[in-house]
């Protein structure tokens, strides 16, 4: 029975459609690799110049890094910075010492004398004061003195202002100048 076909152009049909289906099945299969091909090349290229570019800015930044460690401007600045780590340790001990220094200044009370200007620098006061009478000023050195702080002026007026205290008398403040010897005469 299977011999004798009643209805042929059904099977026709039938394999038309199979073959179609087949057919489809390829080309999908072929588009399809073809699609996945294309795609992994154009990742592979992007990736290659991805990788080139990189390489590129490594060599560069080496590159640039060694005109950095090579450069006078870097070695004078890293110059500076091992003498300012050297000298460190000194400027510590001088900012202590004017600390010191003006702990001990300010100690005496200035009965009588008015200071207007204090300076230290490289281990020696300048003072400029102002007292109606030299006699003051010389009673304020002396009290300081005691405490270490030696400091000498002279007499001499290097100014003279006029003041008026609340009840109404008028003074005469004198200027002085007082200056102290630095720390390596005193030390030897």
């Amino acid at each position: 029975m299977s011999t004798l076909n009643l209805v042929p152009w059904r099977e026709r049909q039938r394999l038309l459609a199979l073959r179609r289906w087949q057919v489809g099945v390829v080309l999908v299969a072929i588009a399809t690799t073809l699609t996945l091909l294309a795609i992994d090349h154009v990742l592979a290229h992007a990736n290659q110049l991805h990788e080139a570019r990189l390489e590129v800015l490594h060599v560069q930044q080496q590159a640039l890094q060694q005109q950095l460690t090579e450069a006078p401007v870097w070695q004078t600045r890293e110059r500076q910075a091992q003498q300012l780590q050297q000298a460190w340790p000194r400027w510590q001990q001088l900012q202590l010492q004017a600390w010191q220094a003006l702990t001990h200044l300010l100690s005496v009370a200035p009965h009588g004398v008015q200071v207007i200007h204090a300076e230290w620098r490289e281990g020696q006061w300048r003072l400029q004061v102002r007292a109606m009478h030299w006699h003051y000023v010389q009673h304020w050195q002396t009290q300081l003195q005691a405490l270490g702080v030696h400091v000498r002026g002279q007499p001499t007026v290097l100014s003279s202002h006029l003041w008026r205290c609340p009840q109404g008398r008028l003074w005469r403040l004198n200027t002085y100048e007082l200056v102290s010897s630095s720390l390596e005469e005193t030390s030897s």
